[in-house]
């Protein structure tokens, strides 16, 4: 029998929330010009095209649930497209070959573990109401990873994620057969392995994606090893790499999978169908706190790192919006007691309301079983949006960069800032006063700006602008 050789492209698609609390529109982002926003300016290089020329369907993917969200209200004709790629596979092959996101991109480790099912399981809602199935994988966000995370995406019916090969806590993994871990209550999850190589050279040297015949020939056919095994290989990039990060990427990956594998008598495949394929998975532990952009750990997201010098100011910020968010959770459960027999399950249902599915008054009716007067649905209503703020303010981009002064760590703030509001609306409670201090702490390199002042900028909007009911566009 010949050898089976098969190539699965996994590209990361995700935009983060860029939009303001107070009207739920991204405001003008002048670094996008000539469109109005990173996120149209990205659309028009990448998605729509990409999805104009059917790569959505020859690749493994994940579509975060913000873009999704985003792409839903603004363009949905593409979304639609996106969609009916994953739907041709699911009706061919029985499984899909797209995969779900936790909702906000944050770096999962370094959550409490009610949080991060709270990200699980709102990415999993989501991924549901786009594609219309339940999703058998889940990438995570910089594919950060420790062992409570991989537990609480089995006890959400999870069966595969995507790591970096040396995730791994083996000297050398094959990088052409999934794995399995295992872990406690006799559960386990299946592990795929990106190439390193192909994917380092796909993502950081554009010379060699100039020609896809040449690539495939010269780059990707003598990683297959010699031998009667079947065998298979990933490239796992970030999506917008494709005709956005580099122009005319999206071409080459049509060519690539459409025509120069398969004259290489290479087959495309993704996890889903090659969990069909494959009978037996070795056994592997994963390195806990580890990631594919930061060889530090998950140093980066939380403090100074070497591959991003100068980040003094991320620990600070950390803690202060740790700090925010540890206030917030304790005014949210004293607020729902009587009211709500488990607040964290109700969190997790809340997605129902802030999707636009559900109105609040009616969704917290059938949380509470009970008739509430009008004064407590309000009140209850600002705690349960400062919870999603909560959420969404540790997006991983706030801590990426090395520097403070950025639209993505000045938009983590923002969103503290007005779970700090909402809270004070609610109750009359300051839950500023420690956190400040930190913010304080958190400053720019560049111009000696702090958090703070991010922070007391956004305050002040907050009492000349009567917040508007949450506009659903988290």
């Amino acid at each position: 029998m010949p050898n089976r050789h098969s190539l699965c492209v996994h590209a990361h698609f995700y935009q983060p929330t860029r939009e303001d609390p107070l009207t739920g529109i991204i405001p003008v982002e002048q670094g996008a010009h000539p469109y109005a926003n990173w996120n149209e300016r990205i659309y028009e290089t990448c998605y729509k095209p990409n999805a104009a020329l059917g790569n959505f369907a020859r690749i493994s993917f994940n579509i975060g649930p913000t873009l999704s969200k985003w792409l839903r209200q603004y363009h949905p004709k593409v979304l639609d497209q996106i969609v009916a790629s994953d739907r041709q596979n699911l009706d061919h092959y029985g499984v899909g070959n797209a995969i779900a996101q936790p909702f906000h991109h944050t770096i999962l480790p370094l959550g409490k573990r009610r949080d991060k099912q709270t990200q699980i399981r709102w990415g999993i809602y989501e991924f549901e109401r786009t594609f219309k199935h339940k999703p058998q994988g889940m990438w995570l966000p910089e594919t950060a990873v420790d062992q409570e995370t991989l537990e609480v995406l089995v006890e959400n019916g999870i069966e595969f994620t995507i790591l970096a090969p040396w995730q791994a806590d083996i000297i050398e993994v094959n990088q052409g057969k999934a794995y399995q871990v295992i872990l406690p209550g006799h559960k386990s999850i299946k592990v795929f392995f990106y190439h390193s190589g192909l994917s380092a050279r796909v993502s950081f040297d554009p010379q060699a994606t100039v020609n896809a015949d040449v690539f495939a020939r010269n780059f990707v056919k003598p990683e297959f090893a010699a031998g009667g095994q079947n065998q298979w290989l990933m490239i796992a990039t970030d999506g917008e790499l494709y005709g956005h990060h580099q122009i005319f990427r999206d071409k080459f990956l049509s060519y690539l999978l459409d025509g120069s594998i398969s004259a290489q008598h290479i087959e495309t495949v993704y996890p889903g169908l090659q969990l069909t394929q494959q009978k037996v998975f070795p056994v592997v532990k994963v390195r806990d706190n580890t990631s594919w952009s930061c060889h530090h750990g998950v140093q980066r997201w939380r403090g100074d790192c070497a591959c991003t010098p100068n980040g003094e100011w991320k620990k600070p910020l950390r803690e202060a919006l740790e700090r925010i968010s540890d206030e917030v959770d304790k005014v949210f459960i004293d607020s729902c007691q009587g009211i709500v027999e488990n607040v964290w399950e109700a969190r997790d249902r809340y997605i129902e309301v802030f999707s636009g599915e559900r109105k609040f008054s009616d969704w917290l009716q059938d949380i509470a079983g009970s008739v509430l007067p009008d004064g407590k649905f309000e009140q209850l209503e600002k705690l349960f949006q400062a919870e999603l703020e909560c959420q969404r303010m540790f997006t991983s981009c706030g801590w990426f960069f090395n520097d403070l002064d950025r639209i993505e760590p000045r938009n983590a703030v923002i969103y503290g800032a007005h779970a700090v509001w909402l809270v004070r609306q609610a109750t009359g409670f300051d839950i500023s006063p420690e956190a400040a201090l930190l913010l304080e702490k958190s400053t720019s390199l560049q111009n000696h700006l702090s958090a703070l002042d991010f922070y007391k900028d956004a305050m002040r909007r907050f009492k000349q602008t009567q917040p508007l009911s949450y506009i659903f566009a988290c």
